[in-house]
């Protein structure tokens, strides 16, 4: 099979800085019982950011048509790219976790701890189920890319359906295959039949379509807080993911059309894995140092780790990581 040169989104990157941006907020505040902005902002990322890197690897995954060959480089270049870092960051978070066990948030069940990370259940650096997701979810993608994406996202939408109402898994293998692979594949399913149509719609791409979206945002954050603080619906639930993470790409459209902030987002983007990988640990230092020894006000160590969860990572990668060859691939999987 002939391959065909690889397409580069700067709409999906721009989704991907901002998506990126939700995680370290979501991983710098503390949700609340009861109302209050930070809780809120903090609950309200939690809506649609994860959900938003599967559609942003399903668009990515598009629908390709793989030989048999073809299909095993794939899966081994998953392989590589996710479950590498996934055991790796496993392994350093378990070491960091036995030699400052007393200031972790969750400490290290050594009884499980394989079976755990086999799979993907409780990992002592709970950002990597997503790694561990994306990779099971993937390689179902490789095995039946003969399926058009459409008719997997709805077929995958009612396993999501029976999974919720019946089955109701979640945490390890097979709850998330069965909770976000729909949303993977309806990335692939916009790609070909939505993405040309929103990027060319004179509406969506003119001013009153910017006010229109920031209208609907304001409604969608309305929505969101009902979901958040008044109903467990997973109807509702999935109704305010589904738009959160469409309305993330619509604005990134816009972004990238308007240029507007464009260069900031399209940083982000290009060190979201950075970023997801490592301020994991620069949000964790901060908040043993700052929030464990000094004792300093919740407010201050958080505000830190949101500013210093996005920069530090930046630095490291940019001047260290990205420039040591076993680093990059045991951290990034590049």
């Amino acid at each position: 099979m002939e391959k065909s040169k690889k397409q580069y989104f700067n709409e999906i990157n721009i989704m991907r800085g901002m998506a990126v941006l939700c995680v370290v907020i979501g991983h710098s505040f503390n949700p609340t019982e009861t109302p209050t902005i930070l809780g809120f902002i903090k609950s309200f990322v939690y809506c649609f950011h994860m959900p938003a890197f599967f559609f942003i690897s399903g668009f990515l995954e598009g629908e390709k048509r793989r030989s048999i060959s073809e299909k095993k480089q794939a899966i081994v270049k998953k392989a590589k790219r996710l479950m590498v870092p996934y055991f790796f960051l496993t392994v350093v978070t378990a070491v960091l976790k036995l030699l400052f066990g007393a200031f972790a948030r969750n400490p290290l069940n050594y009884s499980t701890l394989a079976v755990d990370v086999l799979i993907g259940r409780n990992n002592p650096n709970g950002g990597l189920w997503f790694l561990y997701a994306l990779f099971v979810i993937s390689i179902f993608g490789i095995l039946f890319d003969t399926i058009n994406r459409t008719t997997l996202t709805g077929t995958m939408f009612v396993l999501y359906m029976l999974n919720t109402v019946v089955f109701k898994q979640s945490g390890y293998v097979v709850g998330f295959f069965l909770s976000y692979a729909w949303i993977y594949f309806m990335g692939g399913a916009v790609r070909k039949h939505l993405y040309e149509t929103i990027k060319n719609s004179e509406l969506l791409m003119s001013v009153k379509g910017i006010v229109i979206i920031a209208v609907v945002s304001v409604g969608y954050m309305m929505l969101a807080f009902v979901r958040i603080y008044k109903s467990q619906s997973w109807i509702l639930a999935t109704a305010v993911t589904v738009i959160g993470v469409f309305l993330l790409f619509v604005i990134a459209v816009q972004i990238e059309h308007y240029h507007c902030g464009e260069k900031l987002w399209m940083l982000l983007g290009d060190y979201g894995m950075d970023i997801y990988m490592i301020g994991y640990y620069v949000q964790q230092a901060i908040f043993v140092i700052c929030g464990k020894i000094l004792g300093l006000d919740y407010l201050i160590y958080a505000w830190l780790m949101l500013i210093f969860g996005l920069i530090v990572p930046i630095i490291l990668s940019k001047y260290i990581v990205r420039n040591n060859r076993i680093l990059s691939t045991l951290i990034l999987g590049r």
